[in-house]
Formats: C-alpha cells, structure tokens, sequence
C-alpha cells in the first residue's frame, strides 16, 4: 500500500468515486428484483421500456471497455487500420433498422433462434443458440480481462483477484434485476462512460506545449491516422480485410445476436424502437472516433515524455496508466469509473441474454410440462449464475495465454466461434428457395472450413500439410471467406436439393413477410 501511495496509483478520492459508481449499479439490479415476478420481466423487461433509454444501452453495449481500452490501445501501438471498419457500422445498421428489427418485432418471438427453426428446422435454432453462447463466453471473458487491467494497476492486487472481485460484482445486480436492471444500468454507465472520456483530451492537450495542434501535426507526421495496408491481397491484414471482416461482426451484432434482439422486444412501440434504434447508432460511432484519438494523444504524449514505466505494460495498460498518474484524483476515479461503467453495460448484456437462451431454446423448448413463469424466472437466474462463472474463468485462461493485441483478438476468434451463424439468417431472409436439407449441408461444410482452417494455422498442422498451410490467406480473412462460403454455396445447393415440399414461408422471409406473422411459442 505505501508503495502505491508513493507511486500516486492509490487516492482515496478515485476509490471514494468509483466505489459510489458501483453501489449504484448494485442499487439498481436490487430495486429491479423487488419488481420482476416473471421470465418475461427477467428477459424482456415486460416489452415495455422507453425507446430512448434503450438506445442509450444499445450504445453501450455496442461500445463496451473495449472501446475504453482497446481502441486507444490499437491506435497507440500501431494506427487507425480499425477505425474505417467502425465508421461502416452504418451499412449494417441499415439492414438491422429497416428489416430484422421490424421482422422481429412483429414475430412476438422470445428469442431470435426462435426464427430459425420456424425456417429451417430446429437443428438451426440449436446451432443458432449454441454458436451465441460460445461467441459470449469468450467476449465476456475478454472484456472481463480488460477492465481488471487498470485496477490490477490501481490496487496492487494480482490480476486473477481483480478478475473475480470484479466477476462478482457484475453478477450480483445481473443476476438479481434481469434485463431491466440492465438497461436502466446501461443508461448510467453509457454517460459515465462517455463523461470519463471527455475528460481525458483537454487534459493531455494541456500536457503538451503545442496543444492540440501539436498533437494532430507530430501524429500526422508519425503515421498514426493510417490505415495499414490497402493492398488487395489475401496473405496480409489489410484495411479491406478488416472493412469485410467487421461487416459480418456488426450483421451479427446488430441483426442476429441475442442481447441485442431483446432490446428490440424491450421496447414499448414500433416508433419508440425505430427513435431508440437510431439514437444507439448515431452515438456510437462518435464515441469509437473519440477513443481512438486518445490512443493517438497518448502515443504523442510518450514520444515528447518518455516513462519508463509504460515500456512493460500492455497496450491497453497505457491509458488506465495516463489516467492514475496524470489525472488529478477524483477526476481519474471518474475516468476508471467510466471504463468500468463501459464493461459493466457488456457483460451484465451478455450474462442476461446467454440466461435468455439457455432459458427459451433449450430449456423450454426441449422440457414441456407445464411449468410457472416463477419456474422460468428462478432457472433464468440460475443460468445467470453459471454464465457469471463462465465469464470469470475464461477471463482467468485469457490473462495465461493472452499474446496479441486485445482487438486483433477479438478480431480473429469472433468469426471462428460464430460459425457463418449471420449467413444462415441472410439465406432465411432473403432467399426463398434454400430449404432446410441445403442449409444443413451448407452451414456443416462451414463449420468443417472453419475447423480445418484453424488446425492447418497451427504448428501440427503446418508441419503436416505444409503445402496446403503455406497458401492460407491471412488469418483475419477468416471472418469473411467462411460467411462468403455459406451464402453462396447455400444458394448454389438450392438449385440442386429443393426447398422440402409443403414448406409454408408466410411470415418468414423479406418476400413472405406480409402474409402472415410468425406465432409465438
């Protein structure tokens, strides 16, 4: 602790902040307990939210710590290469406003696999569900990892402690309100989040003689606003491969993921949804730009005042790093306050809506005696529980074997556990002549693509197939070649096996849409 004190990590102010910080979010999970009597309340918080609340929480789930910590991270190491890719959200948040939010709106369904085995059978509401819960487990894990990073720094405790104090925190008020308790939450965190920002830029532009001038000439001048490579070729990280790779995250994110398809069905009205919708996308990309320009002025910082201190720690270490030993106290607890704010609003998200899964697509849909809304409610709590568990190990095995970058990643292994999951609901959607048997064949190659892929990028594989490893593109392209590969070999197999006689698709795609909705369980 005297060490601490000497080195100005430890001040009882920031702690006093970000203390009061989470005892609100306790507060706020507790109340919303007291009030939820049903699966519905837990899940869908009674579909009966505030547009405009919800879209805040939309924000900042979409932004989340890795946000706070990553993109400052990525730009301070290597340039902006991320940033191109962030700003076309827009693309796929068109596509999510104009058809899958309405689609699933207008469903009353529980869950977003539901659609699926409406269209191709129930082995793809069960690949659905799977694929969501391994893609959350990991992004639970990783954003765990990284805002235990600035109060490893802070406290002086080892990381594995700060992972599991913090793991529980968010547990407790999850676990308690359920998805209202998340999005009433989200709304203070996303202001935290975006304030503890703020903060930052005029604070490291003071630090420097030339201000913020100084900072856009010697980064300029640096390279730090490129965007890598924009070559078009398949063995390098180019900007293009990444522009590709994040379209297929944000589509599954914003049109097919779990935790954001119970904001759509949070919502009291079509208007409502349609307002809060917009008012959570034009809020995020703002906030990306931001925090990747504080990456920029953090390298310029240190290139002008070295710190000997920084050369050990990670890339995302340099910006909590800033904020305990440049930002005066109590000020700094409202920085760290809103890093822990931003993964906060994440991972209580993802906890609820993997519980939501667990829950409706497997649980409900596979044991069909009669049972209360009370029986659902105290099970969704449960798989909460064992979600919050999850989360903490996998944080724990990432901080052991953790050696890239933390958006590099994310980058990489989001696509692998998601399994070309966004392409099977684009050939729902759009394609009215793919039937089950096609799509079977079609999202099983996928998967074995994806597998072997991944073992020919491993040593074992290279050494036993050198010829075929050696011309892998690069390992990024593995967020784009496999959805690629399911859509068109999807649709291709449809000309070959026809859609099964007597299908009805009324209600189930874009075409059909209009004659009939899809029912409820």
């Amino acid at each position: 602790m005297h060490y601490l004190v000497a080195q100005g990590l430890f001040r009882p102010l920031d702690v006093v902040v970000i203390v009061l910080n989470v005892a609100a979010m306790v507060g706020i999970g507790i109340y919303c307990a007291r009030k939820t009597r049903s699966s519905e309340g837990y899940f869908l918080a009674n579909r009966s939210m505030p547009g405009w609340v919800v879209g805040f929480s939309l924000m900042a789930t979409i932004v989340s710590s890795m946000t706070f910590l990553s993109h400052p991270g990525a730009t301070y190491k290597d340039d902006w290469r991320f940033m191109p890719a962030h700003v076309l959200v827009l693309l796929p948040a068109i596509l999510a406003y104009f058809i899958f939010m309405p689609f699933f709106r207008q469903g009353h369904v529980r869950s977003a696999y539901e659609y699926l085995e409406n269209r191709f059978g129930t082995w793809a509401r069960m690949y659905g569900a799977f694929s969501f819960l391994m893609t959350h487990m990991f992004r639970t894990g990783v954003i765990l990892y990284v805002v235990s990073i600035p109060f490893q720094q802070m406290s002086g405790l080892e990381l594995r402690d700060v992972i599991i104090i913090l793991g529980v925190l968010v547990a407790i008020y999850t676990i308690a309100g359920g998805l209202e308790a998340v999005i009433w939450t989200d709304l203070l965190q996303g202001i935290a989040l975006i304030g503890g920002g703020l903060i930052c830029i005029p604070i490291i532009a003071g630090l420097m003689p030339g201000g913020l001038g100084q900072i856009f000439s010697e980064a300029y001048e640096g390279g730090k606003f490129g965007v890598g490579s924009t070559k078009f070729t398949f063995s390098e990280k180019t900007v293009w491969a990444i522009i590709l790779t994040y379209q297929f995250i944000f589509l599954r994110l914003l049109c097919t993921d779990q935790g954001t398809v119970q904001r759509y069905l949070a919502m009291k009205t079509d208007d409502s949804a349609r307002r809060g919708f917009f008012l959570g996308i034009v809020l995020t990309v703002p906030v990306w730009l931001y925090f990747a320009f504080v990456g920029t002025a953090l390298f310029v910082y240190y290139n002008n005042y070295p710190d000997e201190m920084i050369d050990g720690i990670s890339p995302e270490g340099v910006f909590p790093h800033f904020t305990l030993t440049k930002v005066p106290a109590g000020l700094a607890g409202f920085v760290i306050a809103g890093l822990l704010a931003a993964a906060m609003s994440t991972l209580d998200s993802s906890i609820n809506a993997s519980a939501a899964t667990v829950t409706n697509d497997f649980y409900r849909r596979f044991f069909r005696s009669p049972r209360s809304e009370r029986h659902y409610l105290r099970f969704g709590r449960w798989a909460s529980l064992f979600f919050s568990v999850l989360m903490i190990v996998v944080a724990l095995v990432i901080d052991y074997y953790r050696t890239e970058t933390l958006l590099e990643m994310q980058t990489i292994i989001y696509p692998i556990v998601g399994g070309g999951l966004v392409s099977l609901f684009l050939l729902g959607f759009f394609c009215t002549r793919v039937g089950n048997t096609a799509a079977l064949i079609a999202t099983f190659s996928t998967l074995f693509l994806i597998i072997a892929w991944v073992l020919l990028d491993t040593d074992a594989g290279r050494n036993a197939l050198p010829h075929l490893a050696n011309v892998l593109p690069d390992n990024f392209w593995i967020g784009i070649i496999p959805y690629a590969f399911l859509l068109i070999f999807g649709y291709s197999l449809s000309f070959i096996v026809s859609r099964e006689p007597g299908k009805n698709l009324a209600g189930l795609t874009i075409w059909t849409k209009g004659q009939a909705k899809v029912k409820p369980e």
